[in-house]
């Protein structure tokens, strides 16, 4: 197998929108300062880095130009879109096995299903001087297990919303999510700020709706949910809500493919 490396927006059925991820496939893992370097060149929210174990199974790491990430939604979408678009499986469902657990991703119609683990939220009192460090005032707080979840007024608070990214650096989470009950069609409108791990604002975040879909399915009173993360590119996301796990649903569209060189792999 040859080294690939290919650009995929997630979460969007159309070019251009949606969040870009660079991802990486490998006849054999490579080495982690080599991925590194490479998500630093690629300088995308995420890089994927899979390459195969058996049938229908891969090895999956995802790094962020600056750090690795435990858990990853558009970027697994991203890899698992470039493995069924590209023809690399004939299986219904790819496997992944990542710091997270194993992670299932199935295509069906137009969009990807991936089944990942619900991260439920924990109540807490809100953090001083968060509301300054978002230039707005926070309506309830909560901790997932890699993020602080901070819910706002209403929908127009979370789009018109301008962080002070250092000030939200000193909150020792890998991410703030902000987010509000939507208008319909939408459930509820989210954003993702991560200047902690060299991301000020990801596009769109599936391992966020991890969190937001038990948080807001409690909230609501229903398991499917729709929502939209409202950053400048934008993107849909639609969950299931499974008890102790979460479908994710979205398209996905291939924007560049090319190949790594050799020497790069053995310098």
């Amino acid at each position: 197998m040859e080294n690939f490396l290919f650009q995929v927006n997630a979460f969007t059925g159309r070019p251009f929108a949606g969040n870009p991820a660079a991802v990486c496939l490998t006849a054999a893992p490579l080495a982690t300062e080599l991925m590194q370097a490479i998500a630093a060149e690629m300088n995308l929210s995420e890089t994927a880095f899979m390459h195969p174990l058996a049938k229908g199974s891969y090895a999956l790491r995802w790094f962020t130009p600056t750090t690795e990430v435990a858990l990853c939604g558009h970027a697994t979408l991203a890899a698992a879109h470039v493995l069924f678009s590209e023809g690399k499986t004939k299986e219904k469902q790819l496997f992944f096995e990542t710091q997270s657990g194993l992670l299932c991703v199935s295509k069906e119609a137009e969009r990807y299903h991936m089944l990942f683990p619900a991260l439920p939220c924990q109540s807490i009192d809100i953090p001083e001087g968060l509301g300054q460090a978002l230039n707005s005032p926070v309506k309830a707080c909560f901790r997932s297990t890699f993020d602080l979840v901070v819910e706002l007024d209403n929908e127009a608070a979370v789009r018109a919303c301008v962080p002070n990214f250092h000030l939200l650096a000193t909150y020792p989470y890998r991410g703030i999510i902000i987010t509000a009950a939507a208008q319909p069609p939408f459930d509820f409108v989210s954003r993702f700020f991560g200047p902690n791990c060299g991301v000020n604002e990801d596009p769109v975040t599936g391992s966020a709706h991890c969190a937001l879909a038990p948080l807001w399915a409690q909230r609501l009173q229903k398991t499917s949910l729709r929502a939209f993360q409202a950053s400048k590119r934008g993107g849909i996301v639609e969950m299931e809500l499974l008890d102790k796990q979460v479908i994710l649903k979205g398209e996905a569209v291939t924007i560049w493919s090319g190949r790594l060189q050799a020497q790069l792999l053995s310098s």
